[in-house]
């Protein structure tokens, strides 16, 4: 399997890029990003085209979630608000308002008509899932807290350091897992709302995670160099990925399940193969820290965005 790059955007954004996700568009794809210039951008498919510039956010833009129903897109910045709109006309639909420090990284529940975010709660020790509803005079909606998984307690010092980064839901939606600043990672059954396990092997923060298509394995990028991959339903550590010089910042897995790609902030891009649990390929694109990688939905592209404000499109083959 390889990547060859298919195009490179400098400068898309004014300050660094922190996220990027796919949306379906007409026949083809667009790729969202979202910066500390407080923005998200829309791109063609090939990058090459600045489609939709969303504004509204006043600090920086660290997550970027989509809805299965390819409608729905949204975004969370350190502004404490979570927007969410239509992408295919680029009106906003609903603007939920978080308590400060409790709003992350966000997901949209899959495989559920209504949107229903999941953030990552921050200091609130938290995955709470938000809906929304009309508010008299104002064509948006508001936020409205539906549910909330809470983290068990731990001993004074991990009370005080347990912070939740990341979310991710099982591509089935059965389950939703968070990654803490100390490194557990905790998995919870959506429908029942319990615990499921806690998983460790990490000890420093895990800024991303993702299923496998099938659901059955966590990935998950954390901070002590290293990328794990879980087997969910044992709760075990089946392989810990090792080979970045520095923070594991953003993880995806590609839709086949066979392979996965990861970006760190030593400015570099790994392929690895999933079946064979082994590096493939090491690329260079960016001058800064990768804080997000995102296979496209087909899986014939991979999307990197960096702190050196660009954007890389690469083609997938196997």
């Amino acid at each position: 399997m390889r990547l060859s790059v298919a195009n490179k955007k400098e400068e898309a954004h004014e300050d660094c890029i922190w996220t990027a996700g796919w949306a379906p568009k007409g026949s083809g794809y667009q790729l969202l990003t979202g910066s500390v210039d407080e923005t998200v951008k829309a791109w063609s498919e090939d990058i090459s085209t600045l489609g939709t510039n969303f504004t509204g956010h006043t600090l920086g833009v660290v997550s970027i979630t989509l809805h299965s129903s390819g409608v729905w897109a949204g975004s969370s910045a350190l502004d404490s608000f979570i927007r969410l709109w239509d992408h295919n006309n680029s009106s906003t639909k609903a603007i939920i308002e978080t308590p400060p420090s409790e709003t992350w990284q966000i997901a949209f529940q899959p495989n559920v008509a209504e949107p229903v975010v999941a953030a990552a709660g921050g200091s609130s020790n938290k995955i709470t899932l938000w809906g929304t509803e009309p508010q008299e005079g104002a064509t948006e909606e508001k936020g409205k807290e539906l549910r909330s998984y809470l983290l068990p307690a731990g001993d004074d010092k991990h009370k005080r350091e347990r912070f939740v980064m990341s979310v991710a839901y099982s591509p089935d939606g059965k389950l939703v897992a968070c990654g803490t600043q100390i490194g557990t990672v905790a998995i919870f059954d959506v429908e029942a709302g319990k615990l499921i396990s806690i998983l460790e092997g990490h000890y420093k923060p895990v800024r991303s995670l993702t299923f496998t298509p099938d659901s059955t394995m966590l990935l998950t990028a954390c901070d002590d160099m290293h990328t794990h991959l879980y087997d969910v339903k044992h709760a075990s550590l089946i392989e810990a990925f090792s080979g970045h010089e520095s923070w594991v910042l953003s993880v995806s897995c590609h839709p086949s399940g066979n392979a996965f790609a990861t970006g760190s902030s030593d400015a570099k891009v790994k392929l690895w193969n999933l079946s064979t649990r082994s590096l493939e390929q090491t690329a260079n694109e960016h001058s800064d820290q990768v804080w997000g990688v995102a296979f496209r939905p087909d899986g014939q592209q991979l999307a990197s965005v960096s702190d050196d404000k660009s954007v890389v499109l690469y083609s997938f083959s196997e």
